[in-house]
């Protein structure tokens, strides 16, 4: 099991400020947040008012080179930890909203290979998991 750490993004890739700015934060932050909640976590650092629609651009960009990865399920994305070359499955706590990452299990894999024999393009999309972390499940217990 993996969580998102602060990987550098891969060295042959040049990340604009902007998009920099949005991906390192992602990283930091360790969790799955909203384009918004992105926004409100940028603007003490940029100094400016941030549009929605360069944030969207951004993961938009971040979502294709693979390095975040959206939670459909909660509307949120998260950075995709450097060492998975896809996101094979995410458990997101439904208390702290921390996301950990598992390696696609063989059952997975078979069906997505079953599902590109009939010409189907699958996209890069997770399967979602939610519960209750070790952490929150000790700490609720205590």
């Amino acid at each position: 099991m993996q969580t998102a750490t602060t990987e550098q993004a891969p060295t042959e890739l040049k990340l604009s400020g902007n998009r920099k700015a949005v991906y390192m934060l992602m990283q930091q932050q360790q969790r799955a947040l909203s384009a918004y909640e992105i926004i409100d976590l940028l603007r003490p650092q940029i100094g400016r008012i941030i549009h929605p629609m360069l944030v969207y651009r951004c993961l938009d960009f971040l979502l294709a080179k693979q390095l975040v990865v959206k939670l459909v399920s909660v509307n949120k994305f998260v950075a995709l930890p450097g060492d998975l070359t896809e996101p094979g499955q995410c458990l997101i706590c439904e208390i702290c909203q921390a996301v950990m990452f598992s390696a696609s299990s063989n059952p997975l894999q078979q069906q997505k290979r079953k599902i590109a024999a009939t010409g189907f393009k699958l996209n890069q999309q997770p399967v979602e998991f939610h519960g209750i972390c070790a952490s929150c499940q000790k700490d609720h217990t205590e």
